[in-house]
């Protein structure tokens, strides 16, 4: 029973220390100390049961000598003007080498707010005693560690970015529906350079194409000095290339066997051949630049039937011969 009695003696005694004022002891100077900690990166966000580690490291200084009775005790709750604070010191790890002493303190949270509310690991007082003095009790304040009980920030002194709180996912944006939109706009636009660059294009990129007409286009449009016996002729014997035959306007239909896409053109199949008996045979057609005009247009035409490209009526138009 007397062992029992002197335990709790001893243990109260040291459970009343935490609680003594501060200013019962005077401050040791900073000459003799040195004192670091290490935070926790989560600084706000902490509910009921969470966690924190913090790691405080000290350096006493000759002639003075930790008291160890002074360092924190497990169990005891964190309180601030006489109310408790809901955070409670759950285990305590020293390492100690002559007058260095390294701590790993965990807390643990017994509160919880759904608003914004501070929660303090207030500052500790370790005594240090003169060894050459024994009468000389000093003191050494360990920095405080301000964090928050909730799950937002007290008003800008916390970062939101440093809240790690398992409890709370973060705030993820939705970019299903966006990244849908962003992939069919990039479909439909690679959809339309495909289609613009195999009708306006020279080079073959579709299986069966002969690029007959549009070098013909091309080198009519640049020699504006060509004549236009030539370029008739020249048009005459694309078309029979197409065909593998030679064309006249009574066997258009070999043509249009070959590539049906011509018979959308074939008003200007006929006048073109039209042009051509009176032109090449009959030389009774004057040269004017209406008439050059209509034969550029026509080999153009004569390109996209041969691509396989409709062409539109309003497109198609026939000159006086």
């Amino acid at each position: 029973m007397l062992k029992f009695t002197a335990f709790f003696i001893l243990f109260f005694g040291l459970h009343a220390n935490s609680f003594e004022d501060p200013k019962k002891y005077p401050d040791l100077k900073e000459k003799f100390f040195e004192v670091s900690t290490t935070e926790p990166e989560q600084r706000v966000g902490y509910h009921v049961g969470d966690i924190l580690h913090r790691q405080v490291r000290l350096t006493i200084k000759e002639p003075y000598q930790l008291i160890e009775e002074s360092l924190p005790i497990v169990g005891y709750e964190k309180r601030y003007r006489g109310q408790v604070l809901g955070i409670t010191l759950r285990d305590i790890q020293k390492r100690k080498k002559d007058n260095y002493i390294e701590l790993d303190l965990t807390y643990q949270i017994f509160t919880n707010n759904v608003t914004a509310k501070p929660a303090f690991i207030t500052a500790d007082y370790y005594r240090v005693i003169n060894k050459n003095k024994p009468d000389e009790v000093l003191k050494v304040r360990i920095p405080d560690l301000t964090i928050a009980v909730s799950p937002i920030a007290i008003f800008g002194d916390i970062k939101v970015e440093k809240d790690m709180s398992d409890f709370r996912g973060p705030f993820l944006i939705n970019t299903d529906e966006y990244k849908n939109r962003i992939f069919n706009s990039f479909v439909a636009i690679l959809i339309t350079l495909l289609i613009l660059f195999y009708i306006y294009t020279r080079f073959t990129i579709l299986p069966g194409f002969k690029k007959t007409f549009l070098p013909l286009h091309k080198k009519f449009k640049k020699q504006k000095t060509i004549a236009i016996d030539d370029m008739i002729r020249a048009t005459n014997n694309g078309i029979n290339s197409i065909a593998d035959a030679s064309i006249f306007e009574k066997n258009l239909n070999q043509l249009y066997k070959k590539n049906s896409a011509f018979k959308n053109i074939d008003k200007e199949l006929k006048l073109f051949y039209k042009i051509s008996n009176k032109k090449l045979f009959d030389d009774k057609l004057k040269n004017n630049s209406d008439l050059r005009e209509w034969l550029l247009m026509f080999v153009f035409h004569l390109h996209l039937c041969e691509k396989k490209v409709p062409v539109k009526g309003s497109d198609i138009k026939l000159i006086k011969i």
